[in-house]
C-alpha cells in the first residue's frame, strides 16, 4: 500500500480523482482519508497538516493503521535554487531539518527512498532532482533564503518533508517528496502561483502509480 500526504486537499485532489475503485472513507485523528486503487497500487490519501509536527503525527497514525510500504509526500515548496523556476517539480533525495539546533551544530540528513527516486526518474525526466530544506516557517525574504540555502546546500524549501521522511526512516518505510515549486520565499509569489501550482506533483504521482506497481 502506498500512503500519499499533501497539506491541503487541492495538493493531493488528483490522486483522489484518480481512485478507482474507493474502497473506503473515514477520519484518523481529525483528517480525512479515502482508501482505493490507481492502477496496479493500492492507495491512501490524506491531508491535513501544517508543519513538522503535524505531519509526522499524521504520517505515524497512517503508519499505525494501514501499515503502508512506501509513503509519498506532494504539494508546494519554496525555491532556495535561483536556477529553479516557478512550475518546476522537486523530486526529494535528501532531507534536511534548517531549524534544528544541537550543540554540536550538526544535523542528520536525511536520505530518502533510491527505488523511489529511481523510478520516477524513469518516467519523467522534467524532475529536478535535490535537497529539500524543513522548517516550521514560511520562509518570506530573501535574507533568510540565502541562509538555508548556504547552511543545507538545499534547492527548495517547506514545512513539512524532512519530518515525514525521518518517520518513514525510523519504521524502514521508502519515502519520496515531490513538492512543485509555487514561490520565490515571497508572500507575493505564493500568493500568485499556490492554486495554479498546488495540484501538480500529485498529478506526477498519480501517473506513475497508475502504471507501474511502487
Amino acid at each position: 500500500m502506498i500512503l500519499a500526504m499533501g497539506v491541503f486537499n487541492i495538493e493531493v485532489d488528483p490522486l483522489k480523482r484518480a481512485i478507482h475503485p474507493e474502497l473506503e472513507k473515514g477520519v484518523v485523528i481529525g483528517r480525512p482519508f479515502v482508501r482505493g486503487v490507481i492502477g496496479p497500487n493500492e492507495v491512501v490519501v490524506t491531508y491535513g497538516l501544517v508543519g513538522k509536527v503535524e505531519a509526522a503525527m499524521l504520517a505515524q497514525a497512517f503508519i499505525d493503521k494501514f501499515k503502508p510500504s512506501a509513503i509519498i509526500f506532494t504539494g508546494a515548496a519554496g525555491a532556495l535554487s535561483k536556477i529553479l523556476k516557478i512550475g518546476d517539480v522537486v523530486l526529494g533525495d535528501e532531507y534536511f531539518e534548517f531549524d534544528v539546533a544541537r550543540r554540536d551544530g550538526k544535523v542528520e540528513l536525511i536520505q530518502g527512498s533510491e527505488r523511489l527516486v529511481e523510478r520516477f526518474e524513469e518516467h519523467y525526466k522534467d524532475l529536478y532532482v535535490g535537497r529539500i530544506a524543513t522548517g516550521d516557517s514560511f520562509i518570506d525574504n530573501e535574507e533568510m533564503r540565502e541562509k538555508i540555502k548556504k547552511m543545507t546546500q538545499a534547492v527548495a524549501v517547506d514545512m513539512d518533508s524532512a519530518a515525514v521522511a525521518k518517520v518513514a526512516k525510523e519504521n524502514g518505510i521508502d519515502f519520496v517528496s515531490l513538492k512543485t515549486i509555487v514561490d520565490d520565499c515571497s508572500v507575493e509569489s505564493f500568493e500568485k502561483n499556490y492554486e495554479k501550482f498546488a495540484g501538480k506533483a500529485a498529478a506526477i504521482v498519480s501517473s506513475v502509480i497508475n502504471h507501474h506497481i511502487l
